[in-house]
């Protein structure tokens, strides 16, 4: 293994081993396994320079004895800066404003790769920049990123997703805050956090006290149809199994609508009581409340099952009305005879029409 001694003033003896590199410089049969590589001297003031940048970096001193050893020091932390910027960036899908920090990381991961000597002798070309990117960069975004910013930022995020269809209910005016949020291309900066996260407490009340609203009106539509179900004659034919059965689909409608979130599902499942499940229970009771049929008597052919009565619900009738809208008593004569022309092909087909 050759020996290598770094330097021009050369120590008397080789530090790893005590032999004496000026005896060995002697005697010829060693020349080919003896190199000496010339070490580059720097001036105090590049080192200091150096390390007064790493302590206004890296807000931590330097305690680099020589220029060989400052520089490494450097060279290491921006080795560790390059990979906590990297690893910032693998969160820019979720956020953003992480984006702005990507010329950053690429300078450095380039300065990273440079040796110690590097950095002492060409500091001046990108101390600077890096420190002005430093303090309006790359400190608030790790500020935001690791501070109480961001839990109200996620918060207020999250509640947009999953409350947008709540929102057309309520005025724009208070859900801008959360729009203007997720535009912010810099949300560390002003009051948009702020702002959101007050929007978001005020939201809440009011989807809360919105959404009891709708429940409460629609609880009691159903109720009213029920009621008009148990005030059929026919109703007080039915057993209690069959009473279950005709008023299972109020309750599966009660039930949805209990634990609806947006008031669209609301009203969704309401009207798909009215139009479906309302007409399907009137018809289901007329099915059970009507008398058996007598049991074939030997030699009788099987008789078919009647039809189910179709119900067909009064707010799916069209009338054929040319008119845009009703503005004149005449008007609504002219429509109400439409409606009825249409309710009376209902009829004529043998359908009921609910109500």
């Amino acid at each position: 293994m050759p020996r290598v001694w770094k330097g021009l003033a050369f120590p008397y003896q080789e530090r790893a081993g005590n032999s004496n590199w000026y005896e060995a410089a002697k005697i010829p049969r060693q020349h080919g396994s003896l190199r000496v590589r010339i070490q580059e001297q720097f001036d105090t003031t590049k080192v200091n320079a150096l390390k007064r940048f790493h302590q206004e970096f890296f807000d931590r001193p330097n305690d680099g004895t020589d220029a060989r050893s400052a520089g490494q020091i450097t060279s290491e932390a921006l080795i560790g800066e390059s990979r906590d910027v990297t690893i910032l960036l693998d969160q820019a899908t979720r956020y953003p404003l992480l984006d702005k920090i990507k010329p950053l990381s690429d300078q450095l991961s380039t300065l990273a790769e440079k040796d110690y000597a590097y950095l002492l002798n060409h500091l001046g070309e990108f101390e600077s920049a890096l420190l002005d990117t430093k303090e309006d960069l790359l400190d608030p975004v790790k500020t935001f990123m690791h501070g109480p910013q961001r839990q109200a930022y996620d918060e207020a995020m999250s509640f947009l997703r999953e409350e947008e269809a709540n929102f057309p209910e309520l005025p724009a005016s208070e859900v801008q805050p959360l729009r203007d949020l997720a535009a912010a291309d810099a949300p560390y900066r002003g009051n948009s956090v702020p702002a959101a996260k007050a929007a978001v407490e005020k939201l809440k009340a009011a989807i809360s006290a919105l959404l009891t609203t709708e429940r409460q009106s629609a609880t009691v539509t159903i109720d009213e149809h029920e009621a008009k179900l148990r005030a059929l004659p026919d109703f007080s034919k039915l057993d209690a199994p069959a009473v279950t059965r005709v008023l299972e689909k109020s309750t599966d409608a009660h039930t949805a609508i209990s634990s609806a979130r947006f008031v669209t599902a609301i009203r969704d499942r309401l009207n798909r009581y009215r139009a479906q499940d309302y007409p399907e229970q009137l018809a289901l009771l007329s099915q059970l409340a009507a008398p058996p049929s007598l049991p074939p008597q030997p030699g009788d052919r099987p008789k078919p099952e009647p039809p189910r009565q179709t119900y067909v619900p009064a707010g799916s009738l069209r009338a054929k009305c040319d008119l845009p809208f009703i503005g004149s008593e005449a008007d609504l004569d002219l429509w109400l005879t439409a409606l009825r022309s249409a309710a009376a092909e209902e009829l004529k087909k043998g359908n009921r029409i609910s109500l």
